[in-house]
C-alpha cells in the first residue's frame, strides 16, 4: 500500500497495480492535513480550517467533516479492504489519526533517499547518483496536485517542504553527475532547472561547470552574463558565479577535478606579472599570451577578458 501526494493523490497497491484515486479536492486536502503529521491525532477543528480554508467554513462543518472521512476510509478500503480502512484512520477525542509508515509513501521514500543520497554523496557518487535518478520520478506533478483552491497551513506547510527537498535533491544530482563525468548528460536538465527555477544560483554555476567540462566555454560566459544580470536584480550579488568565472578565467584545475562539483572557491589573488602596476585585464591577457591560447580560444578569452574588467566597474552588483 502507498500514499501518494507527489502530483495527482491516490492510494495505490503495488503487488496488484490496484489504484483508488482522490478525485474529491477536499478529500486530497483531508490526507495532505492528515500525513503532515503521520501517526499522531490531527485536532478536527485544524482539519476543518484545512478543508474548507479560515473563511469558507460550511454551518454544519464538523458533521460535513465526516462524510469526507468516510469517503476517505472508503478509498482505503477499495485497496485495502475494510479492516485495513478501520486499522488505517482512526477517531479519537484529540482527533483522527492516520497510520502510516514512511515507505508507505512517495514522500517518505522520496525523503529517505535523499538522506541515503546525502551519506553516499562524498564516498560514493556513482551510487548517489543512482539512488537520486532512482528517486526523483517518485514525483508525478504537484503536491497534492496543486490546484483545487488554497490549502490550510498544514498542506501548505507539507507542501513547501518537500518542494525543498527536490531542488535539494536536484542540487545532489546535478554534482553527482559532474562528480561521475556525466556533465553532456545533464546539460538540458539544468537548462530546465533553471527555467523553473531562475532565481537559484547554484544551478547556474553548475550549467557553467557543465558546459565548461563539455568544451563549450563561450555558452559558459553567456550564462554568466544573463545569470548575473538576473540574479544581481534579485539579490544584489553572485559570489558562486563570479568565483566559477574566476576558475574559467585562470583555467583553475578545480574545473576539472573532482572537487568542481561543489561551490567553487574564490582564488586567492595571483601576484603582479610584471609589477604592481598591472591591472587586472592586463595580467589576464598576458597569462594568456604565454600559454599560447589559439585563435578560436582567443575570441572567447578576449570577451571573458571584457567580462573581467567590466566585473570591476560592476563591484557594487556581482
Amino acid at each position: 500500500m502507498q500514499f501518494r501526494i507527489l502530483g495527482p493523490p491516490d492510494l495505490l497497491d503495488e503487488e496488484r497495480r490496484l489504484r483508488a484515486p482522490l478525485t474529491s479536492p477536499k478529500q486530497r486536502r483531508l490526507l495532505g492535513a492528515l500525513l503532515a503529521r503521520p501517526n499522531a491525532p490531527v485536532p478536527r477543528e485544524e482539519l476543518v480550517r484545512e478543508v474548507w480554508g479560515g473563511d469558507r467554513t460550511p454551518k454544519h462543518a464538523r458533521a460535513a467533516l465526516g462524510a469526507h472521512v468516510a469517503g476517505l476510509r472508503s478509498a482505503i478500503a477499495a485497496v485495502e479492504g475494510p479492516g485495513g480502512a478501520r486499522a488505517r484512520l482512526t477517531a479519537g477525542p484529540d482527533g483522527l489519526l492516520l497510520r502510516v509508515a514512511a515507505a508507505e509513501t512517495d514522500s517518505g521514500r522520496f525523503g529517505l533517499a535523499v538522506a541515503r543520497a546525502a551519506r553516499l554523496r562524498r564516498t560514493d557518487p556513482e551510487d548517489a547518483y543512482t539512488v537520486l535518478r532512482g528517486a526523483l520520478p517518485l514525483w508525478r506533478g504537484a503536491v497534492l496536485g496543486g490546484g483545487g483552491g488554497p490549502h490550510g497551513p498544514l498542506c501548505a506547510a507539507l507542501a513547501d517542504g518537500l518542494r525543498d527537498e527536490r531542488h535539494r535533491a536536484l542540487g545532489m544530482l546535478f554534482d553527482t553527475a559532474l562528480r561521475t563525468g556525466r556533465h553532456r548528460e545533464v546539460v538540458p536538465e539544468l537548462r530546465e532547472a533553471i527555467a523553473a527555477h531562475p532565481l537559484c544560483e547554484r544551478f547556474h554555476d553548475q550549467l557553467m561547470l557543465a558546459l565548461c567540462r563539455s568544451g563549450r566555454s563561450g555558452e559558459a560566459i553567456g550564462v554568466y552574463t544573463e545569470a548575473r544580470r538576473r540574479l544581481t536584480e534579485a539579490h544584489g550579488h553572485t559570489p558562486l558565479l563570479r568565483a566559477r568565472l574566476e576558475q574559467i578565467s585562470t583555467r583553475a584545475p578545480e574545473l576539472s577535478g573532482e572537487a568542481a562539483g561543489e561551490y567553487p572557491v574564490l582564488p586567492a589573488p595571483r601576484p603582479p606579472l610584471d609589477g604592481p602596476a598591472r591591472t587586472g585585464r592586463e595580467r589576464f591577457a598576458a597569462r594568456e599570451r604565454e600559454r599560447g591560447a589559439g585563435p578560436a580560444e582567443r575570441s572567447v578569452l578576449g570577451f571573458l577578458t571584457d567580462l573581467l574588467s567590466g566585473r570591476e566597474l560592476y563591484s557594487g552588483g556581482g
